[in-house]
C-alpha cells in the first residue's frame, strides 16, 4: 500500500499496535513528521492515537506515571475522529491507568464510555472489557465478591462471543479475589486456567497480578527460600515500576517481608529501592509515599499497618473494606483536581438515557445508601434492557428506545436471564414491577424507567 490510499494509516496503526503487544521495537512505524501540529492526513488520527498509546505505556512501565497518564488522555482525545476500534483501545488503556492510581470515579466514567461505544458501534467482540475493568475496581475497593461476579461475567461474555479480549484480565482479578477470600483451591484453579489460555493476550499488569498470587500461594505452602526464588524469577514482572506496585500499595512491603523471612536481604533491598524510586519519581502521589513508608518499616523489622491480601497468614477480617489510601494522583499543571474517591459500597455506574438531573453525577449518587436489589448484579446496560423489556417492550422497541440494535438488546437480555435465574421475559415483568412500584411512584422517568 502507499500513503495515498485511504486505509494506509489504519493498517500502519494496527501494525504498530501488534508490534507493541509482542514487545517489538518498531520506531519506523511511528507517525513521523505529521505530528499533532501538522494538518492531519486521511486516517492520521488512527496512527497518532496508537502511537500515543504505545508511548504512554512506555512511560507508564518505566515509572513515569503522570507523563504516561497525560499521554493516555491525549490518545483518547486524538481517537475521537478515528474508527471505533481505536477509541475502545485508547479508552481501555486510560481506564486501566486511572484504576491503577485509584481514581475510581474517573475510571468508572471511562468504563461507561467504553460500554456505550461498544453498543453503539456493534463491536461486541469487545463486550467483556467493561465488566473485566469493573472487576479491577471492585478488587481494589475490597469488594471481593463483586470482583468475582464481574470477572465471571466478563469470562462468560468472552466465551459467548468467541473472543479472547478481556479473558486473562478477568481471570487474574478473580484468582486474586478468591485468594483474598481464603478460597485457595479456587484461586489455584483460575491461575492454571490463566496459563492454559496460551493464545490469549494479557496486559502486563494482569501477568504481574497472577505472579503475585502465585508467590502468595508458594509463600504459604513452601519454605521461605522457595518463595524468594519465585520473586527473583518473576522480578521482570513484579518490578514493572508502575501498575503492580500502584494497584495495591501493600505489595512492596509484603515482598520485603517474604524476602527477609528467607534471609534474602539483597532481594529485600531491591524491593525497597524499587518502591522508593517509584515514589521519588512521582512525588505528590500519596499512595506511593505510603507504600514506601510501609516498606521501610518492614525493612527495619516492623509490621505494616495494613496487611496485604497476599499475606495468607494475616487476619482476613480487616481486608473486606476499601484500603485507606489518602490522596490520589497529582493533577497536571492547570488541571482541575479529580473528585475524591467514594468510600464504602460500590460507586454506582452511570446510567445512560436518564432524565434525572443528578443521575449521571457519580459524586451525587455515591452519597445515597446502597440498597442491593434484584438488579444489583446487572451492568448499567443490562438494567436498562431489563426495565424496558420487563415493562412489556419488544426487543425492537427497546432497541429503538436505547439507540442500539435488536441484536444488542437480545445479547444483554440473555445475560439478564442468566443473572436473574429466569428463562422467559414473562418472569421478568413481576421483578421489574416489584422494583419500580405503581406508575407515578419513585424517581423514574416518564416511561416508567430510570
Amino acid at each position: 500500500m502507499t500513503e495515498s490510499e485511504q486505509a494506509y494509516r489504519d493498517v500502519i496503526a494496527f501494525r504498530l499496535l501488534a508490534a507493541s503487544m509482542v514487545g517489538e521495537d518498531s520506531p519506523r512505524w511511528s507517525p513521523g513528521p505529521d505530528g499533532p501540529e501538522a494538518e492531519p492526513a486521511e486516517g492520521a488520527d488512527a496512527l497518532r492515537t496508537v502511537s500515543l498509546c504505545v508511548e504512554s505505556d512506555e512511560h507508564w512501565h518505566s515509572g513515569s506515571l503522570m507523563q504516561g497518564l497525560a499521554l493516555s488522555r491525549s490518545a483518547v482525545e486524538h481517537s475521537r475522529n478515528a474508527a471505533p476500534i481505536w477509541r475502545v483501545y485508547a479508552n481501555l488503556l486510560l481506564a486501566k491507568k486511572l484504576s491503577d492510581v485509584h481514581a475510581h470515579l474517573q475510571a468508572s466514567r471511562v468504563i461507561c464510555d467504553i460500554d456505550e461505544l461498544i453498543d453503539s458501534s456493534g463491536l461486541l467482540v469487545f463486550g467483556s472489557l467493561p465488566e473485566a475493568l469493573r472487576s479491577v475496581l471492585h478488587l481494589q475497593a475490597g469488594r471481593f465478591e463483586q470482583a468475582i461476579e464481574s470477572a465471571a461475567t466478563a469470562v462468560r461474555i468472552s466465551e459467548e462471543t468467541a473472543s479472547a479480549i478481556g479473558m486473562k484480565l478477568a481471570l487474574s482479578v478473580a484468582a486474586t479475589a478468591h485468594l483474598a477470600r481464603g478460597e485457595y483451591d479456587r484461586a489455584a484453579e483460575l491461575l492454571r486456567l490463566f496459563h492454559a489460555r496460551t493464545g490469549y493476550y494479557a496486559l502486563v499488569d494482569s501477568r504481574a497480578r497472577v505472579a503475585f498470587a502465585e508467590i502468595a500461594l508458594v509463600a504459604a505452602e513452601e519454605p521461605p527460600r522457595v518463595a524468594a526464588d519465585r520473586i527473583r524469577a518473576n522480578w521482570h514482572l513484579l518490578a514493572t515500576d508502575s501498575g503492580c506496585f500502584i494497584e495495591d500499595p501493600s505489595r512492596p512491603a509484603w515482598l520485603i517481608g517474604v524476602a527477609l523471612r528467607a534471609g534474602a536481604t539483597g532481594l529485600a533491598g531491591n524491593c525497597l529501592r524499587a518502591i522508593e524510586k517509584l515514589a521519588d519519581d512521582n512525588r505528590g502521589f500519596t499512595p506511593l509515599e505510603t507504600a514506601a513508608e510501609s516498606a521501610r518499616k518492614v525493612w527495619a523489622g516492623g509490621t505494616p499497618e495494613v496487611p496485604s491480601i497476599l499475606d495468607l497468614t494475616a487476619d482476613r477480617s480487616c481486608l473486606s473494606a476499601e484500603p485507606r489510601l489518602p490522596g490520589g494522583p497529582p493533577a497536571p499543571s492547570g488541571a482541575t483536581p479529580p473528585p475524591p474517591a467514594a468510600s464504602g459500597p460500590a460507586a454506582p455506574r452511570r446510567t445512560t438515557g436518564s432524565t434525572r438531573s443528578d443521575a449521571a453525577d457519580p459524586e451525587t449518587v455515591a452519597a445515597r445508601p446502597h440498597e442491593p436489589g434484584p438488579l444489583s448484579s446487572l451492568s448499567d446496560r443490562e438494567s436498562e434492557v431489563a426495565r424496558l423489556v420487563g415493562q412489556g417492550m419488544t426487543n425492537q422497541q427497546a432497541a429503538k428506545e436505547l439507540g442500539v440494535s435488536p441484536h444488542t438488546v437480545n445479547f444483554h437480555l440473555r445475560n439478564v436471564f442468566r443473572k436473574l435465574s429466569i428463562s422467559t421475559r414473562v418472569k421478568l415483568g413481576p421483578i421489574i414491577a416489584g422494583i419500580d412500584g405503581p406508575p407515578g411512584t419513585g424517581d423514574h422517568g416518564p416511561n416508567g424507567h430510570r
